[in-house]
């Protein structure tokens, strides 16, 4: 059963009780720390791109207000944390791969209530250091929302937590802010595609534009061997999982045909001869290869994964174990079968070892242990084009 919500002014009773600990927590892990943070004396909606886990607090630095936002239903499967998150600040959840109609109801219905509501647009951390890409929806939904969209920033996160890690790194953000404001009669007057290419225009960051400009030291703590769960293949013979991460953390090297290549301190790749520099050229090269391969035939395979269903609170109950397969129309493990037309979506939980999607409305998840499942995103994006 659903724990029943509490009124807003206890949540924005809550917000005003830990936002000096969101402060503070911004400024150790983030460094920011804004002088003249803004407050708002009507509703407002609030864009924002995703760089790392605390990014709500850079927000809550720059605007006074209390502000629901919408989260990953994972977060609130986190145990006790879980839990207690949900009961204290009474976010807006969605399942990740799934159709978010509900969740987008719920959000303009706290508006409607002179709330104030933060959306991550790219529902997700980058993974190769540029703001993510998204739809139509965002535009469409700050015009039904009926009320000032404030869009904010943030550079250099992807350095702190890129998405295939698991931890967050030392150091600071680039920069972070608000960047525009649209009140409600600026976007009834926009179409839907005029909109969303200034939302998209003010949210974009690449860090690695960034980084050249500052060529920042960086501080990867743990190394960078997580990487691995988000790409595969060798960039000099395209070999698929024969990469492995050496001692240093920061040196991956093909067991196949022993080409390296090495995470300088700036967060650039080096290597004789130089194939990649950044995580976005990897994935181009990926892609390219992958395409191919498809085209021909030659589709993945893993041993080792496991299959949960998972629930509203996301509570996992194990399915089978077993050989996960891809081809051009489904993904299977064991008696189970996932056509790419009947699911809402693929998506990579942070860390990389877990694959999320949705279908019919019943929620799944795809666990590995050291493996890597984010190449069946292209499968996947493949399949699904494929057919149409």
């Amino acid at each position: 059963m659903k724990q029943k919500a509490k009124s807003d002014r206890f949540y924005r009773f809550v917000f005003r009780c830990f936002r000096p600990a969101f402060l503070l927590l911004a400024r150790i892990k983030l460094g920011v720390r804004a002088k003249h943070p803004k407050r708002y004396h009507e509703p407002i909606l609030i864009y924002s791109n995703h760089t790392t886990d605390f990014d709500f607090m850079a927000v809550s630095s720059h605007i006074k207000n209390h502000f629901y936002f919408v989260c990953s239903q994972h977060i609130l499967g986190m145990g006790l944390f879980g839990k207690l998150f949900g009961k204290l600040f009474h976010p807006i959840p969605v399942f990740k791969g799934s159709v978010k109609g509900g969740a987008m109801l719920d959000l303009l219905r706290r508006i409607k209530r002179s709330n104030n509501v933060l959306v991550f647009c790219e529902g997700r951390l980058s993974h190769n250091g540029k703001t993510q890409p998204f739809g139509i929806a965002a535009a469409q939904l700050a015009k039904a929302a009926k009320c000032r969209l404030v869009t904010f920033r943030t550079k250099g996160g992807f350095f702190l937590q890129p998405r295939w890690q698991k931890s967050i790194n030392r150091g600071k953000l680039f920069s972070s802010g608000i960047v525009n404001e649209y009140s409600k009669e600026a976007l009834a007057a926009m179409s839907d595609e005029e909109l969303l290419g200034k939302i998209q225009t003010d949210l974009y960051t690449d860090a690695y534009e960034e980084q050249k400009k500052r060529m920042q030291p960086l501080r990867f703590k743990h190394g960078i061997g997580e990487i691995l769960r988000y790409y595969s293949l060798c960039p000099a013979c395209k070999t698929t999982g024969s990469l492995t991460c050496r001692d240093d953390g920061f040196t991956l090297s093909c067991s196949s045909c022993g080409y390296s290549m090495r995470w300088n301190e700036y967060g650039f790749f080096e290597g004789e001869p130089s194939y990649v520099k950044t995580p976005a050229d990897w994935e181009a090269l990926e892609q390219i290869t992958y395409k191919e391969r498809f085209g021909q035939g030659q589709f993945f395979s893993d041993e080792g994964v496991t299959l949960f269903a998972t629930d509203e609170n996301f509570q996992r109950t194990l399915l089978v174990s077993g050989t996960l397969a891809g081809d051009a129309e489904q993904l299977s493990i064991a008696a189970f079968s996932f056509p790419y037309h009947e699911l809402e979506g693929l998506e990579v939980l942070s860390g990389g070892s877990s694959l999320v999607f949705s279908r019919k409305g019943e929620h799944f998840l795809l666990a590995t242990d050291g493996g890597n499942l984010a190449k069946y995103l292209y499968l996947y994006e493949w399949g699904k084009s494929n057919r149409k």
